[in-house]
């Protein structure tokens, strides 16, 4: 009877135990279905073997397949079987989130700067690169290599504008700490003081060692840049100089407010020329201005405003006024450029639209729809393109014409702050909010678009323009 007993215990331990090893497998399979994502090769993924669509049996031949990425609400986008798969967003985002392969068409990406980057320029053999970042820094880098060449330190702010003199002997940094840095061809440094609050921009004159900058008092300062010594201080403004240049001869300045007004000033003497307002039934911006460019050859300007509005205008020291409105934004406009190849220019907007138009008569000749506000933008310099940047993190390239779409470039995961693009249009240069800086080669094919509407979108210096017997009969045609 003892060893009967015995015998029954036994027994009893094993199917027990039994019992218990298969509860742990079926604990551990639950948890392999749960934590394991099906992958595009698997014929019956793990967790749903056995099942489609709304819990159904998986039909012959489909088994389950995924090919589609997830959408919002965790449903997946239809795949080449023709089925649709959802998964739970706890799923979407604990397994495909760090899985994702962003596209970067960058061929240097420059990682150096501590912050946001808010200004970055290429000098003419794109072999060096200029950026200033929130963090009071500076850098000077090989284009090539990504590698730093010098450090720029001696802002205690943040670094606002950088550029190169008209012969790049010298180039300079500015800052809202109310300097500006020159860095000599013999390697000293000068730096420009004076104003007693923050330098929102600043130009170089186009044919001397001369500089204008715009401060938060309402003046307007001007230096001779390798002595350091203060030639003027224009005081017109009653609120922040937001921007500003020289006129095409260099023979005047112009600076535009938050006050509303432009004013047109004397370099050499100091003297206000002319105010550009509104008074009465004369037109002008009624918000405060945002952007000043001048023509590379004619004596006018175009300026913008916050409210959306631009003006085209003339710059001379006879008669500065405003002479054609171009009315098409809805938000601010960030930047205006004239074509150096046709009588046009682009006004681009915050509202995420660029709108090129003719500069005798003010008409529309295309427009430009951006997925979001535009930051930055840049004509080509040798064809009817336009380079954009935006809140989208895109880099894209336009043909000014039509308004299609030929180039889009990855390489940043926000905001772009700054452009830059190269003498002959074909290397890109881009900084932003994500604390880098991005170099694209057009000439490499990056970011060509695999369909366009525009199929002679491509030369040796990145041109969308094509041939060049198609280019210059489509100029006469549009002169």
């Amino acid at each position: 009877e003892s060893q009967t007993q015995q015998q029954q215990q036994q027994q009893q331990h094993q199917e027990k135990g039994e019992e218990e090893k298969e509860s742990r497998v079926e604990e551990l399979n639950l948890s392999r279905s749960k934590d394991e994502m099906p992958t595009s090769g698997d014929e019956n993924p793990r967790g749903t073997s056995g099942l489609g669509k709304e819990g159904g049996p998986v039909e012959s031949g489909k088994g389950g397949s995924v090919e589609g990425a997830p959408t919002e609400g965790g449903a997946a986008e239809e795949g080449g079987n023709g089925e649709e798969i959802e998964y739970g967003d706890e799923t979407l985002e604990g397994k495909f989130e760090d899985e994702i392969d962003v596209k970067d068409d960058a061929l240097i990406k420059f990682t150096e700067h501590k912050g946001p980057v808010h200004c970055v320029c290429v000098n003419s053999d794109v072999s060096l690169a200029l950026s200033g970042d929130q963090e009071d820094m500076a850098l000077l880098w090989d284009v090539k290599t990504g590698k730093v060449v010098r450090e720029l330190k001696g802002h205690k702010d943040t670094v606002v504008d950088a550029s190169w003199n008209n012969d790049e002997s010298a180039y300079a940094t500015a800052s809202m700490d109310g300097t500006i840095r020159v860095y000599k061809p013999n390697g000293k440094v000068k730096v420009l003081k004076g104003p007693e609050t923050e330098i929102y921009w600043f130009r170089w004159h186009r044919k001397g060692p001369v500089i204008i900058a715009g401060c938060g008092d309402g003046t307007m300062w001007m230096w001779h840049a390798m002595t350091g010594k203060c030639m003027q201080v224009f005081a017109g403004h009653s609120d922040v100089v937001s921007c500003g240049s020289f006129s095409q001869n260099g023979r005047l300045a112009v600076s535009g407010s938050y006050d509303k007004k432009a004013i047109v000033w004397s370099p050499k003497s100091g003297e206000q020329l002319h105010k550009l307002e509104a008074i009465g039934l004369r037109g002008y911006h009624t918000a405060p201005l945002t952007c000043i460019t001048v023509h590379h050859s004619k004596p006018i300007m175009v300026t913008g405003a916050e409210d959306g509005s631009a003006w085209i205008c003339s710059l001379s020291r006879e008669a500065s006024k405003p002479l054609k409105e171009l009315k098409e934004h809805k938000q601010s406009v960030e930047a205006a450029e004239f074509s150096k190849i046709l009588d046009w220019v682009f006004t681009a907007s915050a509202d995420g639209t660029i709108i090129v138009s003719d500069i005798s008569t003010g008409e529309v000749r295309s427009k430009i729809e951006l997925q979001g506000a535009v930051t930055r933008a840049l004509w080509h310099p040798k064809a009817p393109a336009i380079y954009t940047s935006g809140t989208d993190a895109l880099v894209q390239l336009w043909d000014a014409r039509n308004g299609t779409l030929v180039r889009e470039l990855r390489g940043h995961s926000d905001t772009i702050l700054a452009l830059a693009v190269s003498n002959d249009g074909a290397w890109v240069l881009s900084a932003g909010d994500d604390g880098t800086c991005a170099v694209f080669d057009i000439k490499s094919g990056a970011g060509k678009l695999t369909k366009t509407s525009n199929e002679s979108v491509k030369d040796d210096a990145g041109s969308p323009t094509g041939e060049k017997k198609e280019q210059d009969g489509k100029q006469k045609n549009d002169k």
